[in-house]
């Protein structure tokens, strides 16, 4: 864990204060009353349920507000489930319209991009200043396409430097009132990431054609007509143990990457995410939603969301009153002039 001190020594430790029988509560109901409407009222519990999160994840002695619109993220979903779910339904019928479906993904994605960061940001704030984000599409679209093109062309060679890239591109764009976010993002950390994982995941999979073939040799040599039942299983559990693992140790890797690499004004941000850790989080959470069929997700969000708190501090030279005072002076000052178009929230 980093060592916690106040904000004002230049450390100060995030946390999450909120409870899991609170956010029940509030999951319980947004999931009955978007039943009852089927999927209207998803909307207004999606601003329920992360204004609670938000509210509850405080440095510094403050927390977060989110003041996105309820209208504006339903607007959003049904323009997301008429265009993408029609051509897919429409796909059934005529299989041709599947690829035009990706094709009209792929070229919308900047956009996509774009018009989440921006809405999530603008609905955010911290102190009363809000944050922004001024990415353009050209740019968006040189990053999401024209190097993904580049990835594909090297069958996957350039990932890693894709990777950096896209948070490059989140990061930098990003401001907190009138303090621009800047991006400090090496490529041979995602480089080292996805080869460790590449490497740990071939391992497995040589170790357990091994045992299988291995264990087939002795039951032939003891004049058995077939191996034991438990080689057919054992080989799948052994890939999917490491398959989570190597997702853990993706999701830790890429996120103390970027957030270490972000740097807002005096800010740098210090994240630590285990991949042991993270791992069992994801399989504690998983089975315990899955024993109570649903219920326990409440439980499981409240418990991430306290973890990666735990693991995330805030390192600077100035007080954060400092900053928060000079941002709040300009903060108005920039993003009028992107259009409304892109005021919705167009993530599920």
């Amino acid at each position: 864990m980093p060592d916690v001190r106040s904000a004002d020594e230049g450390i100060s430790q995030f946390e999450f204060t909120g409870r899991a029988g609170d956010y029940f509560r509030i999951w319980i109901v947004s999931l009955c009353l978007s039943l009852l409407t089927l999927g209207v009222y998803s909307a207004w519990g999606k601003v329920r349920k992360r204004r609670y999160l938000y509210a509850h994840t405080r440095v510094a002695g403050d927390g977060f507000d989110y003041r996105a619109p309820p209208l504006s993220i339903l607007r959003g979903r049904v323009a997301a489930v008429v265009l993408f779910g029609g051509i897919a339904l429409a796909g059934h019928f005529i299989p041709l319209l599947q690829v035009l479906l990706f094709v009209l993904f792929v070229v919308l994605l900047p956009w996509l991009v774009v018009a989440s960061a921006r809405f999530n940001a603008r609905n955010t704030a911290f102190r009363g200043i809000t944050f922004g984000f001024d990415g353009r599409l050209g740019e968006a679209a040189a990053v999401f396409i024209g190097i993904g093109v580049l990835v594909i062309v090297t069958f996957g060679f350039l990932y890693p430097y894709y990777r950096r890239k896209r948070a490059e591109f989140v990061v930098a764009h990003h401001r907190f009132g009138a303090t621009q976010f800047t991006a400090d993002i090496p490529t041979s950390a995602f480089t080292v990431i996805y080869l460790m994982a590449f490497l740990m995941l071939m391992g497995t999979v040589v170790l357990s054609i091994v045992g299988v073939l291995g264990a087939l040799a002795l039951a032939g040599m003891s004049g058995r007509d077939e191996a034991p039942a438990a080689l057919s299983v054992l080989p799948m559990i052994a890939i999917y143990a490491v398959y989570l693992f190597i997702f853990a140790y993706i999701r830790a890797g890429t996120g103390n990457a970027t957030l270490n690499g972000t740097l807002i004004g005096p800010i740098r941000l210090r994240s630590s995410l285990g991949a042991w850790s993270l791992a069992w989080l994801y399989l504690s959470n998983a089975l315990a939603i899955i024993a109570s069929l649903g219920l326990a997700t409440a439980w499981a969000t409240v418990r991430m969301a306290r973890y990666r708190a735990q693991r995330l501090v805030l390192v600077t030279t100035l007080p954060l009153a400092t900053l928060a005072g000079a941002a709040d002076s300009s903060a108005n000052a920039t993003g009028s002039e992107v259009s409304d178009l892109f005021d919705v929230d167009v993530s599920l």
